[in-house]
C-alpha cells in the first residue's frame, strides 16, 4: 500500500499553475540573509565619522565657559600683578630651562588680553560666532596659564584648555546658539523644541572629548597605584585636615573615622580603572557618570575644591546623546503639563512674542562678523578704562604707587634666625585606643573594655619627623606606672601600635594610657577596666571617661 503523502511534502498545483517546490525547500530559502559583519576599519570609521546633532557639546560649551568665566572674572583684576612685566609673573617654562619661551606683555596688554579672553567665553557661551570665540579662548586662555604657574596653571586649567580646543574644532555652535538663530533654525520656536530639525556633523570632536576624560582618569588610577600613602589614607587625611584649597567642615568630621578614607581611596581607584571601558556601554555609562558626578560633589564637601569638580561635571556631557535629550524633553512637557505652564503663557506670549520679534528682526541682520569685532575692540576699550579708573595698584595717586612696608627689626631677626625645633606634642597627628584596625587605622575607638579582651594604641605622627623613641606607658588611677613599653619609630614611619591583653591582673577600674616622645609627655588616654561579666552599655563609643585609656602590654606593631 502506497503511503499517503503529507501536505508539507508536497503540493498539488491547480490546473496551468506551473509546478511548486516543496514547503521545506520554501522555508529554507526565505530565511533573512545574515548581515555582513563589519570589519574593524569600518567600525572604527562610524564610531569617529557617523553624523549626529552635537547636543553633547553645545552642553558643554555652555557650563565649561560659564565655570571659566567664574575664574577669569575674578582674576581680571590682578591681570597686571599675574600676567605682567608689571607685575611679578611665573612663567612655566621657566622651570624647564626654557627662559623667554613666552613673551611677557605689558600692564596694559594683559589687562586687554583678560577683558578679550572674558569677552570670548560669554559669546561662546550664548554661541555667538562660536568658532571665532572658541578659537580666541583656546589660545589665549592657555597663553596666561602658561605665564603664572603658581596659581593660574592647574589641573582643572590643562583640562579646560584641551576641552576649550575641541570645542573649537567641532560644531557646537550649530545647537541652542546664537548662530542657531540667526540662521532661521529656531526663530519661531522655542530652542528646546523637538520640532527643530537641528543640521548633524561627524562626532569625531566629540569622541575625542570623551577618550581624553577617559584618559585622564585612567592616568590617575595609575599615579595612585604608585603612590602607597594614597592607600593608607595618609594623603587624603592630611589634606582633609587643611583649608589650602576652602573651608571643608566635612572632611574635618571625616578625619575622626580615616579607615572611611581608606574605603572611599579603593573605590575610586576602580572607578578611574573601569571608567575608560565601561563609559561606552548604555548601561555602564549610567553607572560611571552616576559615581563620577557624586565623587566630583564630595571633593567640594570634603576638600573645598569648585572649578575643578565644575569642569569636569561639564565635560561629562560630551557623553549626551540624542536620545538622552528626547527623554529629557518629553520630562520637562510632562511636568509642564503638571504645572500648568502653558497655559500661563499663553496669555502673556503673544505680547512678549511681538516686543521681541520687533527687537530681534532687526538684531538679526546686524550680528554678523563686522559686528562682532566691534563688539570685542569694545570690551577691551572698557576692560583698559576700567582698569584704568580702579587704578588698583595706585599707579596714580598724589603720594605715588603703593609701596611695601619695611619689616621691623625684630620681624627681620626673627625670620633669619634658625628654624626652633619642632615641638614633640605637634609631631603628634592623634592617638587613639580601640580593638581593630583596618589597613593600619583604627576602626573603633574605646574607652570601657573588660578582662580577657585586646586592646590596641596606636600613636600616628606627622612626617617628616627624625627618628624618635616612642612609649605607651600603662598608669593606674593615682598616676602610678605599671607598665612601660616602647619602640624606636625612623623617620620612614607615621604610625606606631602597641596591643595589650587586659587580664584579671589588673583590677576593675579607671587607668590611663599615657604617650611620650624622646622622654616628653604629649598626650594621655583614660579608659575604664570592667570585670569579666561586664556588657558594653549604649552609650557612643566615643564618649570620653574622665581620665585616660586602658592595656596591659603584649606585644608593639610598627607601621
Amino acid at each position: 500500500m502506497t503511503p499517503t503523502p503529507m501536505p508539507s511534502e508536497v503540493h498539488r498545483p491547480a490546473h496551468g499553475d506551473a509546478p511548486l517546490e516543496p514547503v521545506e525547500r520554501l522555508r529554507t530559502d526565505s530565511r533573512p540573509t545574515p548581515t555582513p559583519r563589519r570589519s574593524w576599519w569600518s567600525r572604527l570609521e562610524r564610531f569617529f565619522f557617523e553624523q549626529r546633532v552635537p547636543y553633547g557639546m553645545a552642553a558643554v560649551r555652555i557650563l565649561l565657559c560659564a565655570t571659566l568665566l567664574c575664574v577669569v572674572l575674578p582674576r581680571w583684576f590682578h591681570a597686571r600683578e599675574f600676567y605682567s612685566t608689571d607685575g611679578a609673573p611665573a612663567p612655566l617654562a621657566d622651570n624647564y630651562g626654557w627662559m623667554d619661551f613666552l613673551p611677557i606683555p605689558s600692564g596694559p596688554l594683559a589687562v586687554a588680553l583678560m577683558s578679550l579672553l572674558a569677552f570670548a567665553l560669554i559669546s561662546a557661551l550664548i554661541g555667538w560666532h562660536t568658532r571665532l570665540s572658541l578659537g580666541i579662548a583656546a589660545v589665549v586662555y592657555p597663553y596666561l596659564n602658561m605665564l603664572d604657574c603658581l596659581s593660574s596653571m592647574t589641573k582643572y586649567s590643562v583640562i579646560s584648555s584641551h576641552a576649550l580646543l575641541l570645542l573649537a574644532l567641532s560644531r557646537c555652535g550649530d545647537v541652542w546658539s546664537v548662530d542657531a538663530w540667526r540662521r532661521g533654525l529656531a526663530r519661531r520656536r522655542s530652542l528646546l523644541d523637538p520640532a527643530i530639525r537641528w543640521p548633524r556633523s561627524p562626532i569625531w570632536p566629540q569622541r575625542l572629548m570623551q577618550l581624553m576624560i577617559g584618559i585622564v582618569y585612567f592616568g590617575a588610577a595609575l599615579t595612585k597605584m604608585q603612590t602607597p600613602e594614597y592607600f593608607n589614607g595618609d594623603q587624603l587625611l592630611y589634606w582633609l585636615m587643611s583649608n589650602v584649597n576652602n573651608d571643608n567642615p566635612v572632611g574635618e568630621w571625616l578625619t575622626l573615622t580615616p579607615w572611611i578614607l581608606v574605603f572611599f581611596a579603593y573605590i575610586a581607584v576602580v572607578w578611574e580603572v573601569l571608567f575608560p571601558f565601561l563609559v561606552w556601554q548604555p548601561r555602564g555609562r549610567l553607572w560611571m557618570l552616576g559615581i563620577g558626578a557624586l565623587f566630583h560633589i564630595m571633593t567640594t564637601l570634603t576638600l573645598g575644591l569648585f572649578i575643578f569638580p565644575a569642569v569636569c561635571i561639564s565635560i561629562y556631557f560630551c557623553f549626551l546623546t540624542e536620545r538622552d535629550v528626547r527623554r529629557a524633553l518629553r520630562l520637562v512637557r510632562r511636568w509642564r503639563r503638571r504645572l500648568k505652564v502653558r497655559p500661563a503663557l499663553r496669555r502673556v506670549q503673544p505680547a512678549i512674542g511681538a516686543a521681541f520679534g520687533r527687537i530681534t528682526a532687526q538684531l538679526r541682520g546686524r550680528l554678523g562678523p563686522a559686528t562682532y569685532a566691534a563688539v570685542a575692540g569694545t570690551a577691551v576699550v572698557l576692560g583698559l578704562i576700567a582698569e584704568y579708573a580702579l587704578d588698583p595698584y595706585g599707579l596714580r595717586r598724589p603720594e605715588g604707587p603703593y609701596a611695601l612696608q619695611p619689616l621691623s627689626q625684630e620681624e627681620v631677626a626673627r625670620m633669619l634666625s634658625p628654624s626652633p625645633p619642632i615641638r614633640h606634642k605637634d609631631k603628634l597627628v592623634a592617638f587613639d585606643v580601640g580593638t581593630w584596625m583596618i589597613s593600619e587605622l583604627m576602626v573603633n575607638r574605646r574607652t570601657e573594655f573588660r578582662h580577657g579582651e585586646y586592646a590596641l594604641a596606636q600613636v600616628r605622627l606627622a612626617p617628616p619627623h627624625e627618628d624618635l623613641w616612642v612609649e605607651c606607658n600603662l598608669h593606674d588611677a593615682e598616676d602610678r606606672v605599671l607598665d612601660r613599653v616602647g619602640q624606636i619609630v625612623t623617620r620612614s614611619m607615621t604610625r606606631a601600635s602597641f596591643i595589650y591583653r587586659l587580664t584579671n591582673a589588673l583590677e576593675p577600674g579607671v587607668y590611663q594610657l599615657v604617650c611620650r616622645i624622646n622622654g616628653t609627655e604629649v598626650a594621655r588616654k583614660a579608659f575604664r577596666l570592667h570585670g569579666q561579666g561586664w556588657l558594653p552599655a549604649t552609650a557612643p563609643a566615643d564618649a570620653e571617661p574622665p581620665s585616660a585609656q586602658p592595656l596591659e602590654h603584649i606585644e608593639t606593631v610598627s607601621r
